[in-house]
């Protein structure tokens, strides 16, 4: 739950410093721009605190929901986003498995690959924006760790990353975990 927290107050610290103009720029996802990327961040934490209260979710219907949210009101979605995701963590029953879009996971697990998507995508937005997101370099290194066993559990035909791109291996933290999940830096 740290890291989670770590990871979404530097997406949010980014968040806060965007102006207007920056929503439309490109990311380093490739054919999404910066809002784009932000409303698949809040799309992913409305789904996942669907999924810990037990129920499957409409992923369609959400994003829908989502894409009428106001460019300018996506900082403060995310953060509600946020807050909404801890709370449904912290009441989830630990050995239980949630429904996912990767299948079945206990409420650690989505912690973990929520950590993972704040961090990229913060990346993203960071990049996209000409920003830094500031990020702990022990958070980096264990979401890499959480990559690499995720991959591990990713069905054959789900490829949600690109391939792993070079990196340096005494590169920091969070450039080794973005050119793990595909990602040029």
């Amino acid at each position: 739950m740290d890291d989670l927290a770590h990871a979404q107050e530097a997406m949010a610290a980014v968040l806060a410093d965007l102006a207007a103009s920056d929503w439309h720029l490109p990311s380093p996802c490739e054919g999404w721009e910066v809002g784009t990327v932000v409303r698949h961040l809040v799309t992913g934490d409305r789904a996942f605190v669907t999924s810990l209260g037990g129920t499957a979710y409409d992923l369609p219907a959400i994003a829908l929901q989502v894409d009428a949210i106001p460019l300018g009101e996506l900082p403060a979605a995310y953060d509600a986003g946020a807050v909404a995701l801890h709370e449904a963590l912290t009441t989830a029953e630990p050995g239980t498995a949630y429904p996912t879009g990767i299948g079945p996971m206990p409420p650690a697990a989505i912690a973990e690959l929520r950590t993972i998507e704040s961090l990229v995508h913060g990346w993203d937005v960071a990049r996209g924006t000409g920003r830094a997101l500031e990020v702990d370099e022990a958070v980096a290194e264990r979401a890499i760790a959480h990559s690499l066993a995720l991959m591990d559990r990713l069905p054959p035909d789900r490829t949600p990353f690109g391939p792993p791109q070079p990196v340096p291996d005494d590169a920091p933290a969070m450039a080794r975990l973005v050119a793990l999940l595909g990602r040029a830096v």
